[in-house]
């Protein structure tokens, strides 16, 4: 049983309505996605922040560029603003899941939503009085992660908890609509906030947000009794998850700097090769404690299994959209202005925004093979096409098209995969399920953005060493984009044909969810 606003019982399985669920939910959703595209808007000004900068101008394949060299911070630092984010995300996701489902999912949301805003007074106070050490900024961003891992991780099932099969697609894609949008806003309130406003306004803005976010969860989200039976936390599982995602992303992450860090593909090999050891000790960890943090019968289910890895391929075959555009067009003048560049990156979020509503209310009654397969090959498609024809004399329309139909076709795909992998979830792993779907947002996103750069980093070394010309310059960067969008479409395609073999959605009734929940 559970409370509902008044304090009297409601039954665990009550369904909530559809617009007060995920607008109620969704506050955590927008708050952290648009967090995230926040800071990337104002990295540079973060830059000038935290030390003076000298303009000079360097040759890249003859094109004059503006180069910043800092005093007092790196851009190795600056880096760490946005990668600590990511990696706390990663090593805490799963275990905020394993919280909610061992005690509350509505109590972990709101303690990561109380927390998020904590990391986020602190961020502002790091920028408005803590300017002597990028450090304290980085710390900060920690705090934020940590919060956001309890949103994120929970999120999802609490809309699976207040749903059913027949209209949690519904749920689920409106919810999609929301991070959409927070990735639209995230640039523009960024930029008009840091520009008539000061830096850390764009984290002063969460404080309220997350106000108004704990009021509606408090009186519109029902109590949500533990679905797990009580058990002792698998302290040394949550451990190896940790160190093995982080030693894995920043394996990739090192791999480039070879200008930066000695001997960093010798690194980048030992890291990688460590971070395998680890996942060895994890399977057979979780294999043989008998309270594992992840259960491995739950990945047995192709849905469940199938969906995630599905999913972390399609986060990569739109970051690398993103990433390298927002790299490339602007270096050789194919982007003129920073709107220019944000109109033709923010056509992967339109696209998001505007079919993730529609694929999610489909896929109550359409098999998720049918719609992410369909999807999947899209995106295989078009990365294909960019392939073929991107060059610096390209037409910037190809670019703006482009990001449009990729952005439609993982609309078309998140909604689905995510409603078949939480109808998928036995009820008393819910907030695992939901923490590991969400796990891959940040592990594609962080692989995507570090694989493709160390593929572009081979292939332009690669195309240097055969014509002599300058290795970052326009001929020998635009081939080796064309060896990313190559890598990608073919494994977005192999991602297509695997996401078909999920096999057919159940459409029986489910068990209420109050039947396997315990009571106060």
């Amino acid at each position: 049983m559970s409370s509902n606003n008044n304090g009297s019982e409601m039954p665990s399985g009550t369904q909530l309505k559809i617009v007060t669920l995920v607008s109620t939910v969704g506050i955590g959703v927008f708050m952290s996605s648009l967090d995230a595209s926040i800071v990337v808007v104002i990295l540079d000004n973060i830059r000038f922040l935290y030390g003076y900068t000298i303009l000079s101008l360097s040759e890249f394949g003859g094109i004059p560029q503006l180069t910043w060299n800092f005093v007092d911070v790196t851009p190795t630092q600056i880096q760490w603003v946005m990668l600590s984010y990511l990696l706390v995300m990663m090593a805490f996701t799963v275990i905020a899941g394993d919280l909610g489902d061992r005690f509350s999912n509505k109590r972990i949301f709101q303690y990561g939503m109380i927390c998020f805003a904590i990391g986020s007074l602190f961020c502002y106070l790091s920028i408005e009085f803590l300017t002597r050490s990028i450090w304290w900024l980085v710390l900060s961003r920690v705090i934020q992660s940590l919060g956001a891992t309890g949103m994120l991780a929970n999120g999802m099932a609490l809309v699976t908890r207040f749903t059913t099969k027949k209209n949690r697609g519904t749920a689920v894609g409106i919810n999609n609509v929301v991070i959409s949008i927070a990735v639209i806003l995230g640039p523009v309130f960024g930029t008009v906030i840091s520009q008539y406003w000061n830096i850390g306004g764009v984290f002063l803005i969460n404080l309220p947000i997350a106000a108004i976010g704990l009021v509606l969860v408090h009186f519109n989200i029902p109590k949500t009794p533990p679905l797990a039976e009580k058990r002792t936390a698998d302290y040394l599982g949550s451990f190896l998850i940790a160190v093995f995602l982080m030693i894995l992303v920043l394996s990739f992450s090192i791999f480039p700097e070879t200008e930066t860090i000695p001997n960093a593909r010798i690194l980048a090999g030992l890291a990688l090769g460590f971070s395998l050891l680890v996942l060895i000790v994890f399977i057979w960890w979780e294999r043989k404690t008998s309270n594992p943090l992840l259960d491995f019968k739950m990945l047995k289910n192709k849905k469940i299994s199938i969906g995630l890895v599905t999913a972390i391929l399609k986060h990569q075959g739109y970051i690398v959209i993103i990433y390298q555009f927002s790299l490339f067009l602007p270096r050789f003048g194919i982007t003129h202005t920073p709107i220019e560049l944000g109109l033709v990156l923010s056509g992967v979020a339109v696209g998001m925004a505007i079919f993730a509503a529609v694929s999610g209310k489909l896929s109550n009654t359409v098999d998720a093979r049918y719609l992410c397969t369909g999807a999947m090959l899209g995106v295989a498609i078009m990365l294909a096409v960019l392939s073929a024809l991107i060059d610096v004399n390209a037409h910037l329309s190809i670019y703006i098209v482009s990001a449009i139909v990729i952005g439609i076709c993982i609309g078309m795909f998140q909604s689905p995969n995510g409603n078949s992998i939480m109808s998928a979830a036995p009820k008393e792993k819910l907030g695992i399920a939901s923490a590991l779907h969400g796990l891959t947002t940040s592990v594609g996103i962080s692989l995507g953005t570090a694989i493709s750069t160390a593929i572009l980093s081979f292939a332009v070394g690669l195309a240097s060493n055969k014509n002599g010309l300058p290795i970052y310059g326009e001929v020998n960067y635009a081939i080796g984009l064309k060896w990313v969008f190559g890598v990608y479409a073919v494994v977005t395609f192999l991602g297509a044909v695997l996401s078909y073999f999920r096999g057919p959605e159940d459409r029986s009734e489910e068990e209420p969810i109050k039947k396997v929940m315990k009571t106060h």
